[in-house]
């Protein structure tokens, strides 16, 4: 059910999990952005949740959405004759002279996809009122694609997670000193 004005919640997960479930329908990702609190009991009064990408664009990236690129694979060293006809020692000859300790061996980094920010205006704004949190702020319109497929909307970041029976069933088997890996390897 899509948030509306005037709807009500009896908790702030409870409000935050609403949201959360309608932008995995919607298929886009939440965070929570600003809140306030009372200056004398700093009780949490009002907090806002906006879609992931509400963040004023940096300047180099204009904030425009590019389509995922993936890392080029790089050709293959080129061989020059000259260097085929040099004999390579074996691997074992050079661990003996210590040759390879002063060789570096260079590391592929993997560049991760980062969030291209859009400063989306879809937000919910929740306040505490008489004791029950109710919006009083929401937006739906989006200034940027959605996930195209359904399926992949599970892989953004506010729909990751471990579900609340498999929390506490790690929780267990961290009292009894267990891993998983052992409690599977005993599984029949």
């Amino acid at each position: 059910m899509e948030p509306y004005v005037g709807m009500r919640f009896d908790s702030l997960q409870i409000a935050k999990d609403h949201y959360n479930s309608y932008a995995l329908r919607m298929r886009f990702s939440i965070k929570m952005n600003t809140s306030r609190r009372t200056p004398r009991t700093n009780e949490l009064i009002k907090q806002q949740f906006c879609c992931n990408k509400f963040k004023k664009p940096k300047a180099d990236d204009g904030g425009a959405e590019a389509p995922p690129v993936l890392d080029p694979i790089p050709d293959p060293k080129s061989v020059d004759i000259d260097e085929e006809m040099e004999e390579e020692p074996p691997i074992f000859a050079e661990e003996e002279t210590g040759t390879s300790k002063n060789k570096k061996k260079k590391k592929k980094k993997r560049k991760r996809e980062t969030i291209k920010q859009t400063q989306c205006k879809a937000k919910m704004l929740v306040k505490l009122i008489d004791g029950r949190w109710e919006v009083t702020h929401f937006v739906r319109d989006h200034n940027h694609p959605l996930v195209n497929k359904p399926s992949l909307s599970k892989y953004l970041r506010s729909h990751q997670g471990i579900s609340p029976d498999e929390k506490e069933f790690l929780r267990i088997l961290y009292n009894c000193n267990l891993t998983t890996s052992v409690v599977f390897f005993y599984i029949p």
